[in-house]
């Protein structure tokens, strides 16, 4: 508990010192209203005592009015808290929001793919929702809250010292109970918020897997599979809601017997002299407000422990130091052609092996290497470390004979164009997404481009630069998203070009002819491509066979097919021979 409290201390100390003014302006529109609501039992117990029993009807006029006026202040007071504590709570989530994806897109691969996905989801928005909310509660009701009750108690001693232990050991039992509610429910409300990854995590695995469930006929394994996911987050919402429940009767069974006390001792005390009717009826009064000042403490009780779960996983992401260190701003070599990996091995977190182990060769500048493999072999592994996406965890890889971590992350990024197999699109336009590579490039550069990645015929036919493209580009084929990402690539005029199974949706002749086209517009570039078609790596100037995260061999392919047995295994895959 200590810990997520002490995150939640941070986000509430950071909102308050990056508003402070909204704060001040909260907590002085609260001791108005606070005081304005403080000072009406008294004028009650001054119009009963001073006005109806002593029949003075001018005098009840008098101080009804001042009653109205207190009771005009505290409702503006009231109302100026919430809406300063509003503002003050949207715009924290707007900058926790923010914070939260830009700081993920600083961690590496490993690092995000250990949050997870579903994960981040949850985190940016739903528990930023939560904290939002209860740093609004903690802000308005929860700091409310404490003032009354002083205040009650501090005015209840001036009308009645001899009724004063009633009220005082009242607001010590809500205190005890509301103590003990946070104390049970803040385990649940964590172990909540980890069900709700699991769940997340459930629902989106299969729906983007819709369309192999129902060729396989699995609905009832999947749904069995949500369903149990879902009857956990079932099962601790029904304990929290049930605890939630029961503070309500709980302090409402102390703040009854509490008022049954009063009217007991009360009368006693109007009988021997001690009390008037009017001074039990602001005591009376002031025990309300101390039970309202609780009833604000429970709500803030209620959202509390939530908001220390949700802002525990908030800080683990945002206190996440990124594992992939950039070398000095200043440091820019003149190129990063040409590629060697130096012994470069990778171990994935909680992989029994290493995806890649050992593996040394060079890509020279202006030449075309391929690297082939099988699944799993560790090609994409491979090209993942050139734009530092992951890091190896020995050996090095040199871009222009300086180690990828002694380069500026950024220069080093800006020197490469990196094609995913997805050929990963966002919702807008062809134009909009060829500009992600360069966003200066005229509409002739992106004809151009697109003509190199044979994409230019399709695009022109579906109604040019401007056509719509939508999420994730899911409106072109797999091959023509491959196509597209690689007009992009070309926009950037790189001097390395990693392409990882960036032809893999498109035939064998097509792949072929848009390969040759970058070679001739790329001549001086180094272009690394992982993939499975050997016809198109029949055309590379060097050919790097792995296998099992291993490097085999590496030479041209009359070479390797005449003394590596994998690239001939594959070969003869490929081409249907049998021996």
């Amino acid at each position: 508990m200590g810990r997520f409290g002490g995150a939640f201390g941070r986000l509430l100390a950071s909102a308050i010192a990056q508003r402070r003014g909204l704060f001040i302006g909260v907590m002085l529109a609260q001791v108005v209203a606070m005081i304005a609501g403080l000072v009406q039992p008294t004028l009650n117990s001054l119009i009963i005592d001073n006005g109806v029993v002593a029949g003075d009807i001018p005098y009840v006029e008098r101080v009804g009015a001042v009653m109205f006026a207190v009771a005009v202040v505290n409702f503006v007071g009231s109302m100026a808290a919430v809406a300063l504590g509003s503002r003050l709570s949207t715009g924290v989530a707007r900058d926790l929001r923010s914070r939260l994806y830009r700081h993920s897109m600083t961690l590496s691969a490993n690092q995000f793919h250990r949050v997870g996905t579903a994960s981040m989801m949850t985190r940016t928005m739903q528990d930023v929702t939560v904290a939002q909310q209860s740093i609004f509660m903690v802000n308005t009701v929860a700091a409310t809250g404490p003032l009354i009750t002083i205040g009650a108690v501090i005015m209840s001693l001036r009308m009645s010292v001899r009724m004063s232990p009633v009220i005082v050991v009242a607001a010590i039992l809500m205190a005890i109970v509301v103590g003990v509610f946070i104390a049970r429910i803040t385990p649940l409300a964590v172990q909540s918020r980890r069900a709700v990854d699991g769940l997340n995590h459930s629902l989106r695995e299969q729906l983007s897997g819709t369309q192999v469930i129902r060729a396989f006929g699995r609905e009832r394994l999947v749904s069995a599979r949500f369903a149990e996911s879902n009857d956990r987050l079932t099962a601790l919402s029904r304990r929290v809601g049930a605890l939630q429940a029961l503070l309500l009767p709980v302090v409402l069974v102390v703040a009854n017997l509490t008022m049954v006390v009063t009217n007991l001792l009360g009368a006693k005390l109007i009988d021997s002299g001690h009390l008037t009717i009017g001074e039990l009826t602001a005591f009376s009064g002031y025990l309300v407000q101390v039970v309202g000042g609780v009833t604000m403490l429970m709500a803030a009780a209620a959202a509390i422990p939530q908001a220390q779960a949700s802002a525990g996983r908030i800080v683990e992401v945002l206190d996440a130091t990124t594992d992939t260190v950039s070398g000095p701003a200043g440091n820019r070599p003149t190129s990063a052609a040409p590629i060697e990996f130096v012994g470069a091995s990778v171990r994935y977190p909680g992989a029994e092996l290493a995806a890649v182990s050992d593996v040394s060769f060079r890509c020279a500048t202006g030449e075309v290497t391929v690297v082939v493999g099988g699944t799993a072999s560790g090609k994409s592994t491979l090209l993942a470390l050139l734009p530092r996406l992951v890091d190896p965890a020995a050996g090095m890889v040199r871009a222009g004979g300086v180690s990828l971590r002694d380069w500026s992350m950024t220069d080093l990024r800006a020197r490469m164009s990196y094609v995913s197999q997805e050929g990963s699109l966002v919702s807008g336009s062809v134009a909009s997404n060829l500009r992600l590579g360069s966003p200066d490039a005229s509409d002739d550069e992106l004809w151009e481009a697109l003509a190199v990645a044979e994409a230019a015929d399709f695009v022109r036919e579906r109604g040019g630069l401007t056509t719509d493209v939508g999420q994730s580009g899911r409106n072109f084929s797999g091959g023509q998203r491959q196509r597209l990402a690689l007009a992009r690539a070309v926009l950037r005029r790189p001097q390395v070009y990693v392409i990882d199974d960036g032809f893999s949706a498109m035939d064998p002749r097509t792949a072929t002819t848009v390969l040759t086209n970058l070679r001739k517009t790329a001549a001086k570039s180094t272009i690394i491509v992982a993939a499975q078609q050997i016809t198109m790596a029949r055309t590379a100037d060097r050919i790097a066979v792995v296998d099992g995260g291993r490097l085999v061999a590496t030479g041209d392919h009359l070479w390797l097919l005449d003394r590596c047995i994998p690239y001939r295994e594959m070969v003869e895959a490929q081409s249907g021979v049998v021996r």
